[in-house]
């Protein structure tokens, strides 16, 4: 009855500093993208609904990093008040040691990990996906969002053309003063003007469909110049290339569930059995890349229950140092978990490192650290008490004198 109590106590005040955590968390790291989008449609003048649709599929990618960093902010405020306020030393006092008070955290952490697993793996593909969707949608409709204004754009360099425009009209997506710039035959420029123009991408290729338009080219003497002026034309452009990069990268590892990833893995295996040496070299590094993936829908999720294993300890040792303590070494650890994710992640994509190990270390260093920080709290010895030199204090008579040899 009694550790009911107290694990209804201890889950009740971890709640409100993980779910403000959460979204402290959350707010940030969608901060850049808001900022980044926002200047972006705001120039090209595109609905804001579209906006706020495109944040709505990066939330689930945002969630995932930022669960594991509430809980362990969580865990490190609520522990961190219970041991400010000397109720760790009462329910010492009554024979509650630090393993009971750790056993509904890491069932709550648990829980957490597993709910984050089936998250990254069903929402957060699903989400990547629909991004994906959304923002080859919004390119074809506001075809200003891939293209310059006042640039000289190469779409056409392969055969022999660059083209620019001055403005696009906000109201009906029509390209204002186009210039194109074309070789001739005879290496003597041609250029082709037009007052207005609209992008079709509803064919195989995209169309730049011109109107009003004028095609100045050389005559048959240097010094002469023909003038064609035209109503309609139509060129090809290669901009269904940058509009396929946009829905490659939706394809890419991390838009995929476990399901297909394990599938990719096996046939870039089997790809890499045959492959020429020069390709392999490829398979092998798109092989390591698609193993980082797949072990990270597990090391992240994870990382919930390691923080839950070295969170209690952490924050039972604040003791009155202030919950502004326990936040400033919850983002320490943070930040330290992350960037040896990252530098886990960089080693295994380029075989350094085994990929699997790359990302796991994070999870096996913090559990751990949590392991050790929690045999010490135990012993109601702080984990840093033992990294201080210990000095052996002599004095006079403490140790009995010397027999003399007679």
């Amino acid at each position: 009855m009694r550790m009911k109590i107290l694990t209804r106590y201890i889950l009740v005040e971890f709640v409100a500093p993980f779910l403000l955590a959460l979204l402290c968390f959350t707010m940030v790291l969608l901060m850049n993208e808001v900022f980044t989008l926002t200047k972006t449609f705001v120039a090209k003048d595109v609905s804001p609904w579209y906006l706020v649709e495109l944040l709505i599929y990066v939330l689930p990618a945002t969630l995932v990093v930022t669960i594991p960093m509430a809980t362990l902010v969580g865990i490190l405020l609520s522990f961190g008040r219970l041991s400010a306020d000397n109720e760790i030393i009462a329910m010492k006092s009554i024979g509650i040691g630090i393993h009971q008070l750790m056993v509904p955290i890491l069932i709550l952490s648990f829980g957490i990990s597993i709910f984050t697993f089936f998250f990254m793996d069903m929402a957060l593909p699903s989400a990547n996906m629909a991004y994906v969707r959304l923002m080859y949608s919004i390119n074809v409709r506001h075809p200003g969002l891939i293209l310059e204004k006042g640039i000289i754009m190469r779409e056409l360099e392969r055969e022999g053309k660059m083209w620019m425009f001055e403005r696009q009209d906000p109201r009906t997506g029509r390209l204002k003063n186009i210039r194109i710039w074309q070789e001739y035959q005879d290496g003597l420029p041609t250029l082709v003007t037009a007052k207005e123009a609209e992008l079709d991408f509803s064919g195989m290729y995209t169309k730049l469909r011109l109107f009003d338009g004028v095609i100045y080219k050389p005559g048959d003497r240097p010094e002469d110049m023909v003038t064609i002026r035209f109503d309609r034309q139509e060129i090809r452009l290669g901009l269904s290339k940058a509009l396929r990069e946009i829905e490659y990268k939706g394809r890419g590892f991390r838009s995929m569930n476990l399901r297909e990833l394990t599938r990719k893995i096996s046939q870039i295996r089997n790809d890499l059995r045959r492959g020429s040496q020069p390709y392999r070299d490829v398979l092998r590094q798109q092989l390591n890349r698609a193993l980082v993936e797949y072990h990270k829908k597990f090391s992240i999720p994870f990382a919930c229950f390691a923080f839950g294993l070295i969170g209690v300890p952490l924050g039972t040792l604040t003791r009155k140092s202030g919950k502004m303590v326990g936040f400033g070494v919850g983002l320490s650890l943070i930040l330290l978990y992350y960037v040896l994710l990252r530098v886990g992640e960089t080693t295994g994509i380029k075989g350094a490192m085994n990929p699997m190990l790359g990302v796991w270390t994070p999870n096996i260093i913090t559990s751990i650290g949590g392991i050790i920080l929690a045999i010490q709290t135990s012993h109601e010895a702080p984990f840093w008490s033992y990294l201080r030199p210990r000095r052996r204090i002599i004095r006079r008579g403490s140790f009995p004198s010397s027999p003399h040899v007679s």
